[in-house]
C-alpha cells in the first residue's frame, strides 16, 4: 500500500522550491480618513509559503466564423500547494516572493479555475494565468 504522507513530505521537499503569498480582494470597503471616501478594503492573506510554479501551454482549437480551424497556444502556469492549503478561489492574486529562477520573483498571477481534487490527494493543484511582473 501506497504512504500517502510520504509521498505528500516527497513532494513538499523536492516539487515545492519557491514561497508565494496568495491574497484575495478585500471585502467591504471602508473609509479613507484623509480623504473621506470609500476605499476598497485591505486584501485578505489567504497563504503564505511553499508552492512550486510550473509553465503548461494551452492549445485551443476552435472554429471561426468562415469554418476554418484556428489554433491558438495560451501560455498558462500551474501552481502546486501542500494537501493541506485551504481551497483557492478565481481571480485570488499569487505572488512570488522567492524562487529558483530569479526572474519569477515578484510577478503576479491570477487564479482561474477552483484546484483539483483527487481521490488520492498528495499537493493541491492550481491553474493560472500571469497579470504582471515587477520591473524592480
Amino acid at each position: 500500500m501506497l504512504n500517502v504522507r510520504g509521498i505528500a513530505r516527497f513532494a513538499d521537499r523536492h516539487m515545492m522550491p519557491d514561497k508565494v503569498r496568495v491574497t484575495r480582494a478585500g471585502g467591504d470597503e471602508v473609509l479613507d480618513p484623509n480623504t473621506g471616501e470609500l476605499v476598497p478594503g485591505a486584501p485578505l492573506v489567504v497563504y503564505e509559503g511553499k508552492a512550486g510554479l510550473y509553465p503548461q501551454q494551452e492549445k485551443i482549437r476552435s472554429r471561426g466564423r468562415d469554418g476554418a480551424w484556428a489554433e491558438e497556444i495560451r501560455a498558462g502556469y500551474r501552481l502546486l500547494l501542500p494537501v493541506e492549503v485551504a481551497e483557492l478561489e478565481d481571480h485570488d492574486e499569487v505572488l512570488v516572493e522567492e524562487a529558483r529562477d530569479a526572474q519569477a520573483v515578484g510577478r503576479t498571477y491570477e487564479v482561474t479555475t477552483l484546484g483539483e481534487v483527487s481521490s488520492f490527494p498528495v499537493l493541491r493543484t492550481v491553474w493560472l494565468e500571469q497579470r504582471d511582473r515587477s520591473t524592480s
